[in-house]
């Protein structure tokens, strides 16, 4: 029985499958997909039709970057769709048309592109009682034009948030002048609806100050406010000048290292600080914010600023005066500068006391070692440090620092820095470093922009001319090296280059060594954290028992018809335990020494014990020579282990001398004017 039943039942089967193939599917119009997503690249796609009859397919409207093949067909059958690349912009769409005999249906096609973004940098900005125009960090690449602006007021009314702009990284807004006794809120919120149906948003609250009075405030300049006692400031007065600073950039001021932790880097000081100078430009003040959100000054800003309640600070060897704890209170007027700023433009030898924490350009300047980025460490210790100082010289022959903090978005870009000369404006200030000796001049300079440091690309576009260069150990011919030819055969000019303590074809590990330098200009993260390969050269037994006098560095060459003033260029670190202070010499006989200044080179990172007086790279150092030096047939120039002050693993001094502690140089050379 079994058997009829299964054959009955394949015969039904067979039957049924007969009649399925006589069945036709019938339908006026459809598609396969509705939406169809396709990748960022230049890309195709197909898309199959049902229909009964003819059908069309075309945009919606006119759209240059969808091309369609095969528009059109009968019956069953399909279109493809070619888009462009589209990697460099956002997501987009198009809808597409298909028509069959008065019935109509619709394709989207998607394109992915950039991902979306809108990331507003502050959470909260406060405004001034009196308004203006205020700005804030906004990392976004979406026009706002394709934005949704929603504004949220709280109970004191509406409106007073306007002028909404994006422009350079900033989002610009004018808050109006607050006429109630009360403060009061609002929050903007930002959004972008993608073509490919997501939403990226932000949001900011946006907080104003009652208006106050200020009645029988007297206004002061700047040596007025300077000549005060130190403490807080009774008095009710004023001062009027121009902010020379920028809310939320990276290079105001000296961040320091944590209090609780000294591998921790506390960026406080850079968010409060703001600069201002006298509306002639002729006086500076520091004046730091009670908190970062307080902080709601832009470059060139114009500003009134009550100083009742501040407390002055007055430091000596520069003269210079800081008020603290300003609060947004205090904030009398702050208005958009209507006009460009310009720097006041000086040679560094006419720089006062004046001019510092005000905008100035230094003329005929070049960095004293042309190699590498604006920040050469060790990329590892970024967050355990935060200021690189470079060398700049004029052409007066005197020289300061160019401060970098590690958080500049330039600072190692894949660029190196121009070679040649020009001018470089920023802000002049004073400040102490103790990574790189405490004391690094009276002066230096922060820059706010990379197109402000406005030198030449091309090194033969500078005023110096080099005497004689080493800027790297040069392994090629360490195989079988020469006197003539050997791994410190300088790159420019000629002369010698060896240690007091070891022969000069000494390459062992015990004699002169390769070693890194940290000039890598790549962008970081990089896998080698910033460090160039035999890009330096060191030594160790830095001191001599028998003569109790310290070994020394010893250039060779000759400056005869060098008229001109030479400098000498150096940069280098050292072991702990190994020299710290050095002086420089020269002699035309290889005796006589005539002593021509003093260094220090400080103890290089410990990365389990990392001091505050350890750096993680080489101190850039540049020294004007006397006129004697120059036009010699013999030039001798030694660089000397100046006593046995070490470090140790717990301090910059104190240490014992260790005949295994090397000082390391990445760069040595002599210049002088063209």
């Amino acid at each position: 029985m079994s058997r009829y039943l299964y054959l009955l039942l394949g015969c039904l089967l067979f039957l049924c499958c007969r009649k399925l193939e006589n069945v036709q599917f019938s339908t006026p119009l459809a598609v396969d997909s509705r939406i169809v997503r396709i990748a960022a690249t230049a890309d195709t796609t197909k898309v199959i039709v049902y229909s009964d009859g003819d059908w069309q397919v075309a945009p919606a409207a006119e759209t240059p970057w969808i091309l369609l093949r095969q528009s059109a067909g009968h019956g069953k059958g399909y279109f493809i769709a070619e888009a462009t690349d589209n990697s460099t912009a956002l997501p987009r769409a198009v809808k597409l048309v298909i028509n069959s005999n008065g019935h109509t249906d619709t394709v989207q096609i998607q394109q992915r592109g950039l991902v979306p973004t809108l990331a507003i940098a502050d959470t909260t900005a406060q405004a001034i009682a009196n308004g203006g125009l205020y700005r804030t960090g906004i990392s976004t690449n979406v026009p706002l034009a394709l934005q949704t602006a929603v504004y949220r007021y709280d109970s004191s009314g509406a409106g007073w948030i306007s002028q909404l702009d994006i422009r350079d990284g900033y989002l610009y807004f004018h808050a109006d002048t607050n006429h109630l006794a009360v403060d009061r809120v609002a929050v903007l919120t930002l959004s972008y609806l993608d073509a490919l149906g997501t939403t990226t948003k932000d949001s900011i609250k946006i907080k104003q100050k009652a208006g106050i009075s200020f009645d029988g405030a007297v206004a002061r300049d700047f040596s007025y406010v300077k000549s005060l006692a130190p403490g807080v400031i009774n008095e009710n007065s004023y001062i009027e000048g121009i902010v020379v600073s920028d809310k939320g950039h990276p290079n105001i001021a000296q961040n320091l290292n944590s209090a609780a932790n000294k591998h921790v880097v506390d960026k406080t000081e850079n968010s409060i600080a703001v600069y201002v100078q006298s509306t002639d430009g002729s006086s500076g003040l520091y004046l730091k914010m009670k908190t970062a959100g307080e902080n709601i000054f832009n470059f060139n800003d114009r500003v009134k600023i009550h100083l009742k309640g501040a407390t002055l600070q007055k430091l000596a060897n520069p003269a210079r005066s800081i008020i603290s704890g300003v609060e947004i209170s205090q904030v009398m007027q702050k208005d958009a500068g209507t006009t460009a700023l310009q720097p006041k433009e000086k040679y560094i030898s006419e720089l006062t006391d004046n001019d510092l924490y005000t905008y100035v350009k230094l003329k005929d300047v070049e960095f004293s070692i042309p190699f590498g980025a604006y920040t050469n460490i060790n990329e590892g210790y970024t967050a355990r440090m935060d200021c690189y100082p470079l060398s700049i010289r004029d052409i007066q022959g005197n020289s300061m620092y160019l401060l970098t903090n590690l958080d500049v978005a330039y600072r190692r870009d894949g660029k190196p820095i121009p070679q040649g000369a020009g001018a470089i404006a920023g802000i002049l200030v004073s400040e102490n470093h103790d990574r790189y000796g405490g004391n690094i001049g009276k002066y230096s300079l922060r820059h706010l922009r990379q197109q402000d440091i406005a030198l030449n690309a091309d090194r033969s576009n500078g005023f110096s001319a080099v005497l004689v260069e080493w800027t790297r150990f040069k392994t090629e011919y360490q195989a079988t090296p020469t006197e003539a030819q050997n791994p410190l055969t300088p790159d420019i000019g000629s002369g010698k280059l060896y240690h007091s303590s070891r022969k000069s074809m000494d390459f062992t590990a015990n004699g002169i060594y390769t070693t890194v330098d940290y000039n890598n200009v790549l962008q970081e993260p990089t896998t080698n954290k910033g460090q160039v390969t035999n890009s330096g050269w060191g030594a160790k037994g830095w001191w001599n028992t028998t003569t109790n006098t310290g070994e020394y560095w010893m250039v060779e060459t000759s400056s005869k018809g060098v008229t001109q003033p030479l400098s000498l260029q150096l940069d280098g670190n050292v072991d702990p335990g190994g020299p710290r202070n050095f002086v420089v010499e020269y002699s035309a006989t290889n005796s006589n020494w005539i002593t021509v200044g003093t260094f220090t080179f400080q103890d290089v990172a410990n990365w389990t014990n990392t001091l505050l007086t350890q750096v993680a790279g080489f101190k850039q150092v540049n020294m004007q020579l006397p006129a004697g030096a120059s036009n010699l047939d013999k030039l001798y120039i030694r660089i000397r282990m100046a006593d046995k002050t070490v470090g140790s693993g717990t301090a910059a001094t104190g240490g014992a001398y260790s005949a295994t502690a090397a000082c390391r140089l990445g760069h040595l050379s002599l210049k002088y004017n063209k």
